[in-house]
């Protein structure tokens, strides 16, 4: 594969096709304005990636760039034969799949599967007569809300499985040729002209090619895991987060509390999670049922109603167990009437309608702000992880920014300010993780993913009776392509609930609401879980094998395998559904030596047995689960 893109400038139409190297590749566009693909190659992975740098040298406006498309490359594919009349499609035949992205929150207290199609695969075939387009493109300038910017373009049982990395809004579109698909990617909207010495960037893309047999799943989480990750960038980083949430509008005495009853009964996490309400002039409150919480953002200093030590005193208690403060900002947001917006508008933007402003971080003074605000909070209280979420839709809020012949600079400014002040935190900050929140997975993509991990990767969690099957059918497909996911649990269900939602990264809410109470029992059962979490944390970002269903069906079972091929070890989580009637299940195991036993054992019973490629479970209740971890070295 070679790097392939096409853009119009002025009235003229490029195509930049092949580019044979990596690194950096200069096209001249006129004698002062240059268009640079930056390229990487991952040899061992059948992957490029690259991303391109528009730059105007000379002294006068440039002309207008417009329809541009960052990837432009047609991919080598045998296609199926035109559809006939009267037949459908068939799995093989010529196709795009797609991930669904995050849904509108109202639709989960509506119905729990419009809830499981996040993270949801969708077959779109490819008419190889008619040579029509398929169109995709997410919503409201969250780069996976609606859809999730991966596909697989298959045909045959090969294909490509490729990526776009932007934050903000992107388009794509797939088109069958004489000799293969023609695949498109790039910002949804660009007319703009470059002024005097600026330089930008737009879109990257990842494209890894696949044969058929391969494990392409696996091969792709491989790819993301050592090179488009938090610990590609910093290798000796945590796999994950591992929280107790706290409501920070809880105060700090009853937060130390709450600290020193973990202690006292052994329960140990890595990150005391304190969330939105613990800033500005919030006063004490239970949760985010309530609403001033978000009055107040924008305003970052240390609540002194409620935390009148600044939240040292719990830095200190959490200290006591070996846990540091994970905290929670919506930095990009200021709520109307709010102090800095008022000492400098020039910072923010607004849209009609709306009762919060955006920074804009396209203007330097805000970044540096932004930057300054989050160092002097992770420094002081030391923190583990910064949380950043984004609860507005920006679109519009950044159209408002743009001027004549210049739509879409706003938006490319502010996410490559983004992505500096995230890089900056990282190298200033080594060992932190970023929380990429934004309403619960709105902003996953290959950028993101590259310097951040989704805890929260969808705001189903936020509903206080979530369906463990929902959260079943989530891991089951966002793990076909991500190995560093997060998900929380509450503790109403029990253990079936519970370990539905172990991920790489994994929260507890069961003690974090202002009202919340607990009994012995429920400290008891948290150890549990957590002691047994942090025995097997090690394997959610090896590779991962679906062994059942990935749908909603409550008649089915979830078995989940995954794999260290270092150690030659893993676990296999099996969930027996709440309306399932079949008490058994016979797995084939994948990833190991099928000619050896391993020894393994019953984490809930202690059993010690040994198994070879074929696994019987029985589970003779329903809406129950069992996890067995083996080893073979």
């Amino acid at each position: 594969m070679k790097p392939c893109f096409s853009f119009k400038y002025g009235e003229n139409e490029f195509l930049i096709e092949n580019i044979s190297s990596a690194g950096n590749t200069v096209f001249n566009v006129d004698e002062r304005v240059t268009v640079t693909a930056d390229v990487k190659e991952y040899a061992e992975f059948d992957a490029v990636e690259w991303v391109l740098h528009f730059e105007n040298a000379g002294g006068e406006n440039s002309a207008v760039f417009s329809d541009i498309f960052d990837c432009d490359i047609l991919l080598p594919l045998e296609v199926s034969k035109p559809l006939q009349r009267g037949y459908t499609a068939k799995l093989g035949d010529t196709c795009v799949i797609t991930m669904g992205g995050t849904r509108e929150q109202a639709l989960f207290y509506d119905r729990d599967k419009c809830g499981a199609a996040e993270f949801g695969f969708d077959y779109s075939y490819l008419d190889t007569k008619k040579r029509s387009v398929r169109r995709f493109a997410n919503t409201r300038g969250r780069s996976s809300n609606g859809i999730l910017p991966f596909f697989d373009i298959t045909s045959k049982g090969s294909g490509y499985i490729a990526a776009v990395g932007w934050t903000g809004d992107w388009r794509a579109e797939f088109c069958v040729e004489d000799e293969g698909v023609r695949m498109r990617t790039g910002l949804k909207e660009t007319s703009f002209y470059l002024e005097p010495q600026e330089k930008i960037r737009t879109t990257s893309v990842v494209i890894m090619k696949y044969t058929d047999g391969e494990d392409k799943h696996n091969k792709f989480r491989r790819l993301v895991k050592n090179h488009f990750s938090h610990k590609s960038f910093h290798p000796d980083c945590r796999d994950g987060l591992f929280a107790f949430a706290l409501w920070g509008g809880i105060s700090s005495p009853n937060m130390v509390k709450r600290l020193n009853e973990l202690k006292a009964h052994g329960i140990r996490y890595e990150d005391v999670w304190i969330d939105a309400g613990w800033y500005g002039n919030c006063e004490e409150s239970g949760c985010t049922a309530d609403e001033k919480w978000y009055h107040h953002v924008g305003e970052w200093d240390v609540s002194k109603t409620n935390h009148p030590d600044g939240l040292m005193d719990v830095k200190r208690a959490a200290a006591e167990n070996d846990m540091r403060l994970m905290l929670w900002f919506e930095i990009e947001r200021a709520f109307i009437g709010t102090a800095v917006p008022k000492e400098h508008p020039e910072w923010f933007l607004s849209a009609e309608g709306e009762l919060s402003y955006i920074i804009n971080l396209g203007n330097r003074e805000a970044e540096q702000y932004v930057l300054n605000t989050l160092s002097q909070h992770i420094e002081k209280l030391d923190i583990s992880c910064y949380r950043q979420d984004f609860n507005l839709p920006p679109t519009e809020f950044f159209r408002s920014g743009d001027g004549e012949n210049r739509r879409g600079i706003t938006e490319i400014k502010h996410i490559t300010a983004m992505y500096r002040i995230w890089d900056t935190l990282l190298e200033k900050f080594p060992g932190l993780i970023i929380d990429n929140c934004a309403s619960g997975g709105r902003r996953i993509d290959i950028e993101t993913m590259r310097r951040s991990v989704p805890l929260y990767r969808t705001d189903y969690h936020s509903t206080f009776n979530e369906n463990a099957e929902v959260i079943q059918c989530h891991t089951a497909n966002i793990s076909s392509y991500l190995p560093y996911t997060g998900c929380v649990t509450k503790r109403s269900g029990g253990i079936y609930d519970i370990r539905s939602t172990y991920s790489s990264s994994w929260g507890t809410l069961f003690y974090n609401a202002g009202l919340a109470e607990v009994s012995e029992a429920d400290f008891e059962l948290a150890k549990k879980v957590c002691d047994e979490y942090r025995r097997i944390r090690r394997y959610f970002s090896c590779d991962f094998y679906n062994h059942a269903s990935r749908d909603f069906d409550d008649t089915s079972w979830a078995v989940w395998q995954y794999h260290d091929e270092q150690t030659d070890s893993g676990i296999v989580l099996a969930f027996r559904r709440s309306n399932s009637p079949f008490k058994s299940v016979t797995v084939e195991l994948k990833g190991i030596d099928g000619n050896k036993r391993y020894p393994a054992e019953n984490l809930d019973s202690g059993e010690i047995f040994d198994i070879d490629k074929s696994i019987d479970i029985t589970l003779p209740e329903k809406r129950s689960c069992v996890i067995f971890e083996y080893k073979g070295k």
